[in-house]
């Protein structure tokens, strides 16, 4: 297994048909979210050389299927617990755990050497949707994957992060002449669904923190979207902010991202070392 120094952040995969990311320093590692299988998780933790065994927390962001899939089964396969809001866990209830953990939003909660501080984003699950301010040594991380609006709370508390991982789920137009619903199209544009590439560019355009060295894109629609529309869609907005030494990671469903390494470069391979 490798040994990881700094702190490192990968996603391990992002979509509407499963998340998970892995946090990491040293021997503390964490994931945010399970949303994809355990088997489908183990591999990929193992294809970075990172043994499932070695976890020691999970977090939830909220409990739609796409974030919880295969949690329970990995914190029961690994006697990990579970750290969730009481509205997840109650929501949640069939979920068989090998402990619950608490998360209460504005209040940091030390997991794994990270603090986490959860607080309430604009999203429809049925229970309160959270994204994280994540303070670490090597900097705080700013954690948002599922967000229909951008809200004054998540501008303030992501202005003085260094990593953004930020939902950029469609593109405007490919959204409307899509295959789905009007329904179903409303409720994914609409102030509680999700982020498009335009209102995330308006946000990296207007609110980028000076702070922010990498900008990690999550959530993308397989459908509505095309990753290099929104990598060129969000590089255009950094452009036009004049901001050239942020970094822009794209994160896949069927894929590993490359990771992100917060406290410099780190060994050869597929990390991305943050230019400070």
């Amino acid at each position: 297994m490798e040994d990881v120094i700094g702190v490192r952040l990968t996603v391990l995969g992002s979509g509407s048909a499963g998340n998970a990311t892995l946090l990491q320093r040293g021997d503390q590692r964490v994931l945010i979210d399970v949303g994809l299988s355990y088997r489908e998780v183990a591999r990929r933790l193992d294809g970075i050389a990172v043994s499932p065994a070695s976890i020691g927390a999970v977090v939830i962001t909220h409990a739609h299927g796409d974030h919880t899939r295969g949690a329970a089964l990995f914190s029961r396969r690994h006697g990990v617990p579970v750290h969730a809001t009481a509205a997840t866990r109650a929501v949640w209830s069939n979920a068989n755990v090998s402990a619950w953990r608490d998360l209460q939003c504005d209040t940091p909660t030390d997991i794994c050497g990270f603090r986490f501080t959860p607080f309430e984003v604009s999203h429809d699950a049925a229970a309160a949707t959270v994204a994280f301010q994540i303070d670490t040594p090597d900097g705080a991380i700013g954690f948002a994957t599922d967000i229909g609006v951008v809200t004054p709370l998540l501008r303030a508390r992501f202005r003085h992060c260094r990593v953004l991982v930020m939902e950029s789920n469609h593109a405007t137009d490919l959204l409307q002449v899509g295959p789905y619903a009007r329904s179903t199209k409303a409720r994914i544009s609409g102030a509680r669904g999700h982020l498009s590439n335009e209102s995330l560019a308006l946000f990296v355009r207007e609110d980028l923190g000076r702070s922010v060295r990498c900008l990690v894109l999550a959530h993308l629609s397989r459908v509505n979207n095309v990753p290099e529309i929104a990598e060129m869609t969000c590089r255009e907005a950094l452009a036009a902010r004049g901001r050239h030494d942020v970094r822009v990671v794209v994160s896949r469903q069927d894929r590993v991202a490359e990771s992100v390494d917060l406290g410099g470069p780190g060994p050869a391979g597929r990390q991305v070392a943050l230019p400070f």
